[in-house]
């Protein structure tokens, strides 16, 4: 935590970037509009019909349960998009280019581009028109391998260039528009394009699952065209439903008005010869024998004429089936005032089958496609096959109503000449008037229903937009950017942290080690080590005031207490925080030596100005004693030892017996021995300094440290029982004008600036 809060200008930088990005995203970016519809889908059929005769379900009028799924594919197919594009004026768009975004005018456009589809139409080329007066402008087209016009153009003529055949027209208000405006561009898209584009787009779902609302939805950054596009989508689906039960209705009619032809021009001769006859013989009426056999005449005829009809409706059937494709359905039996349920049943199953299979809802290469293809075959052949046994009866029927006629006949041989002419003529006669006045109420009744006719489902709510735009959402887009200005950096000072080698906070520290921490040394950029003498109000001069006050938790009431300085590895700034402890304590009127003992490199004696040519290495083979080694540094209370030549074995040196000698001696002389050693973690020397020391100070140097090193000589000197173990953090960068050092080293001082 420490460690981000010492980024906190990191964070600040990341926050006003991804704060300016949101800010721009939002400025530059198209609102999108949400536009929605509500259809209800009545699947009960039309409840208007309670009361007519059943024959009236036959003719299509009445479809039943419709399926729902259904409904939501008819809404997003081809079909009916491109009916509604037929209906709007979008092959055009006009709109005003600005240096990142384009504005569209729909619907009101200032100019009106005409195209003569005789020529050669330029889809997907971007034009502009910017007038030169009121009667003409230069017209220019985008770069483009297809059309290349840069040039002045009339207005309100027909312009020709390479193949194309265009008129501009501009509007009223285009002359009251600012100069600057004037500059209008339009393309013209492709209807294929247009199709698919919006077909892609749209999206149809249930509202509820038990229920059978629909709801239409579209998003788009224009509301109006997106809007004008729902609301004419859902009438044209409702439009097309209607025309669907009109046409049912229109071909029964058909089929009706092709019967009544014949029978109208049967019925006209037989009018014309009984009136002639009646005239001619001068008999206008035949017996009481004649009229009861005239009476069951017309009874047989009547069912004569039924049985012909439905001969007429079989053969109809017989052909459609024959035929390979046809998209339309068969008319319905009922209508035709036939009653076979196994019939009714089987067309119905057909138009059904044939409805989901043109519809293309599941796409051609489905393989459920294919399924209903086969399952139309098996109902086509189950029909036929029904269709053919019907035709026997149908055949056997009329067979037996000829001889019930064949016999009725022979009872009216027993009649008069005139009267049995007269009779053969009124029989065919009357049957041609029971079919064309059965006829007529079929087609009155169709014309009736037809005329009666409403959709089957219901526009609960027109398109509507949303008050609000569905994107960009602001609030969202701001939370994502704060966000990523604060994730960003997290994830890069985690990263930092998890990749880092190198010591760089005090968090990293306490995760490495649990030692008592005793001290934060600022950077010195001074060119000098002996910064406490030379600079008294330094910052890092209070630092090693500072660490002298806390060395006396440490010390407590050790008389003398040995001070041994050392590190992980070279290049960690003990020698400097030797010399300047040591300095520390000289001021405070304490006895002080500084010790050098780093065999292998020797550098104490330069800061001082002193010779090397006596000192440790010296005393531990015997050649010089206590008092030849110390030197007086020029500040009082400060002696120095320092390591003398380098000897040719360092290692055992430092191991010798002599050396508890030589610090006994010093505790009798001084109050303070500061002792800078070699690296303990990567040099044994150091080890045997401290088994006699009563504190030993680890430096760790800010950003110089490595964090596995450091933990392995952590690790080593727990192992070889170094006590008094503690933790300098060396080199730690200030932040300028603050009381507090980088990386949450927390070292506070008193600006005497």
């Amino acid at each position: 935590m420490n460690l981000i809060f010492g980024k906190w200008y990191l964070f600040l930088i990341f926050l006003m970037i991804s704060g300016s990005g949101a800010f721009l995203y939002l400025r530059y970016t198209y609102p999108t509009y949400r536009i929605s519809s509500m259809i209800l889908i009545n699947e009960a059929g039309n409840t208007n019909m309670a009361g007519t005769d059943m024959m009236l379900q036959g003719f299509g009028l009445t479809p039943g349960a419709q399926n729902l799924d259904n409904q939501i594919l008819i809404l997003s197919s081809w079909t009916l998009i491109k009916r509604t594009l037929d209906q709007l004026p979008f092959e055009i768009d006009y709109y005003i280019k600005g240096r990142i975004m384009s504005t569209s005018y729909y619907p009101n456009s200032p100019i009106e581009v005409f195209v003569d589809s005789l020529g050669r139409i330029p889809y997907g080329v971007e034009f502009s028109i910017c007038p030169e007066s009121r009667i003409s402008g230069q017209l220019k087209a985008s770069k483009n391998d297809r059309i290349k016009i840069d040039s002045l153009v009339p207005f309100y003529q027909v312009l020709e260039f390479e193949g194309v055949r265009m008129m501009i027209s501009p509007n009223d208000d285009y002359w009251d528009m600012p100069e600057s405006m004037r500059n209008i561009h339009f393309i013209m898209r492709e209807e294929e394009d247009l199709i698919e584009n919006y077909q892609n787009r749209i999206r149809v779902e249930r509202a509820s699952r038990e229920g059978s609302m629909l709801r239409v939805v579209l998003e788009g950054t224009n509301k109006a065209k997106a809007t004008d596009f729902i609301r004419t989508l859902t009438n044209e689906f409702l439009t097309s439903n209607l025309e669907k039960k009109n046409y049912e209705a229109n071909r029964i009619i058909d089929f009706i008005d092709e019967q009544l032809v014949d029978i109208a021009d049967s019925l006209m001769i037989t009018e014309n010869k009984l009136q002639e006859f009646r005239s001619r013989h001068r008999v206008m009426d035949i017996s009481a024998q004649g009229r009861q056999i005239i009476e069951q005449a017309m009874r047989l005829e009547d069912v004569k004429a039924r049985l012909i009809l439905e001969s007429n409706y079989f053969e109809y059937l017989n052909n459609y089936l024959d035929k390979e494709e046809t998209h339309e359905t068969p008319i319905a039996p009922a209508s035709m005032g036939i009653e076979d349920p196994l019939l009714a049943t089987l067309i119905q199953d057909l138009s059904a089958l044939q409805t989901e299979y043109y519809s293309g809802g599941v796409g051609e290469k489905n393989p459920l496609q294919a399924q209903l293809a086969l399952k139309i075959w098996n109902t086509k052949q189950s029909l036929s096959e029904t269709l053919q046994g019907i035709l026997h009866g149908n055949k056997m029927a009329q067979e037996e109503n000829q001889q019930q006629i064949t016999s009725l006949n022979a009872q009216a041989t027993g009649l008069p000449k005139t009267e049995r002419q007269l009779l053969g003529i009124e029989r065919k006669f009357n049957l041609n008037d029971v079919l064309y006045t059965y006829l007529l109420q079929q087609r009155a009744e169709a014309q009736i229903q037809k005329a009666s006719n409403a959709p089957d489902n219901e526009i609960v709510d027109p398109g509507r937009a949303r008050r609000l735009p569905v994107s960009p959402r602001k609030n969202l887009i701001y939370l994502f950017s704060v966000l990523i200005g604060i994730g960003i950096p997290l994830l890069i000072i985690m990263a930092i942290e998890a990749l880092g080698t190198k010591i760089t906070s005090e968090d990293e520290l306490k995760r490495i080690t649990k030692l008592p921490l005793v001290g934060h040394i600022p950077k010195s950029n001074k060119a000098y080590q002996k910064v406490v003498f030379n600079d008294p109000q330094d910052d890092v001069t209070e630092a090693f005031r500072r660490l002298r006050t806390r060395m006396q938790f440490f010390t407590k009431e050790t008389q003398s207490p040995v001070i041994l300085m050392t590190s992980s590895i070279p290049g960690e700034g003990k020698t400097f925080a030797a010399l300047n402890l040591a300095s520390a304590y000289s001021l405070n009127k304490k006895r002080t030596v500084l010790v050098g003992f780093d065999l292998r490199r020797p550098k104490l004696y330069q800061d001082f100005d002193l010779q090397n040519d006596v000192g440790i290495s010296t005393y531990l083979i015997g050649k010089s004693s206590i008092k030849d080694i110390i030197k007086f540094t020029g500040y009082e209370y400060l002696d120095i030892i320092t390591g003398g030549p380098i000897p040719p074995n360092p290692a055992e040196l430092s191991a010798s017996d002599k050396i508890m000698d030589l610090f006994k001696e010093l505790r009798k002389r001084y109050d303070y021995i500061i002792v800078d050693s070699a690296p303990i973690g990567t040099i044994s020397d150091s080890y045997a300094m401290a088994s006699i020391s009563d504190v030993t100070i680890l430096l760790v140097r800010h950003g110089h440290t490595v964090k596995h090193l450091l933990d392995s000589t952590l690790r080593d000197a727990k192992a070889n029982g170094v006590n008094g173990l503690s933790i300098l953090v060396n080199d730690v960068k200030a932040r300028k004008g603050s009381y507090r050092y980088s990386y949450n080293f927390k070292y506070h001082y008193r600006d005497k600036s």
